[in-house]
């Protein structure tokens, strides 16, 4: 019985051994593997981690990348307006210099037209207008009171010769102006000199004329003979000097 007794005890010695050598493994083993799953995690968490850390590198590189692409950029929006620019003012220059090179043009023309077109006499109307003026004279002829002038009859005298300077001062203004239409500037200044000078002397002889026959009766028919004779004597003078057949 006492035999029987010690070896169950034996056996629950042996069986409570075994059970703490298990226990004891059990948490070595937890042990074990909870220290192998912790790098596990600090690498997995390294790794996780990485990409941050190394992205302040990358974004300072793109930053650079960026400030190197936005100055080449503005180089090359400087470049361009500069080249714009100088294109600009080449082109100022080329109208410049084509503005300069058509007014010499139109200044050239201009003294060739001037040369061209200097006329100092009027061709093909002398004998059209010589004609005129003795056709004037005819019809003053034909005037009936041109018999009682030519017999001294003062008052009629006064009226025939009236009219008759009236009629030869109209035909010299068409005669000044048609010269004034034809004939070129230059020449046209010369003449128009000479007739303010010619209708100055025309007058100061018609009042010497009058005054010869101051008071008198005389005295008009004097003055409206020389206007009429004066008058008629410049017709010529222009037709023949600033006309041609």
């Amino acid at each position: 019985m006492k035999k029987r007794n010690t070896l169950i005890v034996a056996t629950l010695l042996v069986i409570l051994l075994a059970g703490m050598s298990a226990c004891s493994n059990s948490s070595d083993d937890a042990r074990s593997s909870k220290n192998q799953s912790e790098p596990e995690n600090i690498s997995q968490i390294t790794d996780d981690s990485s990409p941050s850390n190394d992205s302040p590198s990358e974004s300072t590189s793109n930053t650079e990348n960026n400030g190197n692409k936005h100055s080449e950029g503005t180089a090359i929006e400087n470049s361009n307006e500069q080249a714009e620019e100088n294109q600009e003012q080449t082109n100022n220059t080329d109208n410049n210099n084509s503005t300069d090179t058509t007014i010499e043009t139109k200044e050239n023309e201009i003294q060739e037209d001037n040369t061209t077109d200097t006329v100092i006499k009027i061709e093909g109307r002398r004998t059209e207008y010589l004609e005129r003026l003795d056709n004037i004279q005819k019809e003053l002829d034909a005037l009936p009171e041109k018999v009682d002038s030519d017999k001294g009859v003062t008052n009629v005298m006064k009226n025939y010769y009236g009219r008759s300077y009236e009629m030869y001062d109209k035909e010299l203004n068409e005669i000044y102006a048609l010269l004034k239409k034809e004939l070129s500037p230059e020449t046209m200044e010369d003449l128009k000199t000479e007739q303010i000078k010619w209708i100055e002397q025309k007058e100061e002889t018609a009042n010497e004329e009058r005054l010869k026959y101051n008071g008198g009766t005389f005295e008009n028919v004097a003055y409206y003979i020389s206007l009429y004779e004066s008058t008629k004597e410049r017709c010529y003078e222009l037709v023949n000097e600033y006309m041609t057949d």
